[in-house]
This record gives C-alpha cells, structure tokens and sequence, in this order.
C-alpha cells in the first residue's frame, strides 16, 4: 500500500507526460517523449559525406560536401546520428540550458541506434573522451552534456571513457550565439589544453559532442589531441546542422 501511495504520489507531483506534446505516457517516468514525437526526431540518413557525415546534397568524386571540400580539419573522421531540425534543437536547447538532463536516455539511445546501423567502427578506438566545458561554464549548469553522452555510450560499449585528459583553458562564449563562421572558429581558437600526454600517445580518440554546426570546436580540440601525439582522431556527435 505504502508503494502504491507513493507512487501515487510521484504521478501527482511529477506527471508522465510527454516531454513535447505533454501527452500522458504511462512510463513510471521510463520514457521522455511518446512514440509520436520520438518519430518526428529527424535521422542522419545516407548518402553520408566521408568526412563530417552531413548529408550529401551534390555528389563529387571526393564524396565530400560542399563545406569539407573547403576546409582541412583535424579530425580524421565524424559520425551525427540526427539532422539538427524538427524538434531537435527544442529539446537540445532544454537538455543543455533547463537542466533536463534525463534526455540523455534519448539522446543516446539515438546515438547507438545509428552506430549499430551504419557499423561506425568503435572497435578501431582506444578511448573515447567528450568535449569538455570550461570550469566556469561547468559551475554555472552544474554538468557537461557531452560528458553525459559519452557516459552512457560508453559504457553501453564498454569503450574506456576519459574526462580528465582535455581541458578547457579558455572561457569562450557560446557558438550559437556567433554570428559567422569565422566567428566561431576565432572564438575557439587555443580553447584547449592536454592535463596528461601520457596516454593518448599513439592512440585512436573518439570525442563526443552533442551538435556539430562548422565543426570548429571539434577541430579545435583535435588539434590539440594530434599536437600531443594522438594518432587518429573521430567525433561522434548527437546532431549535426544540415
């Protein structure tokens, strides 16, 4: 009876509702959205440009899209389970901002679906690390979101997880708040340090992200893993802009 009433209790309180559409889900608080706008959550879907893995719109020779024939890059590879449209960039924005950090279940759940789906080699990785925040940044939301990602991922692969080799040594501002591209690769620019070398010397690293927009943060701290002797470098991220 206790349980029944507490229960009870928590359902009052705390309703089983849809994150979205507010659609009561019968869950016991297991489930975030109804299978309605989890369905409207937009896939990354092929063809895949080789190098960042947007959506080919034109095809070339290279299989690269039009902003990855223009750039060079740090990172070797990079895998985006979702286009960042629909409802994406709503929850994404209160995932981040409003603390609503139980949508990682979601969001990672989306993650592996994708790797399982398009075979991106995990087995060929050493560790796996997620871009991290500034301390400053990090006192304010009280977590990282790219570390809960990569959490989850990792142990669903049992792949090492790392946190404490990258740092963040520069407090930069928001890239969604940048106005242009170069904007935002300036603003990172040097954002990043290496606590320990020792490890990743000749390793393969794959860095999580939630959103890939120019891919100048993720480059960023590539570089910084390549100048400390990192062999190869992947990013896997949640979304990336179309």
């Amino acid at each position: 009876m206790l349980q029944g009433f507490l229960q009870g209790l928590q359902e009052l309180v705390f309703p089983d509702n849809c994150f979205l559409c507010r659609k009561y889900l019968n869950s016991r608080h297991q489930s975030q959205l109804c299978p309605s706008c989890l369905s409207a959550i937009v896939l990354n879907t092929p063809p895949f440009c080789l190098r960042c893995s947007r959506q080919l719109k034109i095809f070339n020779a290279g299989g690269l899209c039009a902003a990855c024939t223009k750039a060079s890059y740090s990172f070797d590879e990079a895998w985006a389970a979702c286009l960042y449209e629909g409802p994406l960039p709503r929850l994404l924005y209160a995932f981040k901002y409003y603390g609503k950090t139980s949508l990682k279940k979601i969001f990672s759940q989306l993650i592996i679906d994708f790797i399982a789906t398009y075979h991106v080699p995990l087995e060929n990785f050493d560790m796996m690390m997620p871009i991290p925040l500034h301390p400053t940044r990090y006192r304010e939301r009280g977590f990282n979101q790219a570390e809960l990602l990569s959490q989850e991922i990792s142990r669903y692969y049992s792949l090492p997880h790392r946190a404490d080799i990258l740092s963040r040594s520069k407090f930069t501002n928001s890239q969604t708040i940048q106005e242009d591209a170069k904007q935002r690769w300036t603003n990172v620019e040097g954002a990043f340090r290496i606590n320990t070398s020792l490890d990743i010397a000749d390793k393969n690293i794959l860095i999580v992200d939630d959103l890939l927009t120019t891919a100048a943060t993720v480059h960023a701290a590539a570089q910084t893993l390549k100048d400390a002797g990192t062999a190869y470098v992947g990013v896997l991220t949640l979304a990336v802009t179309p």
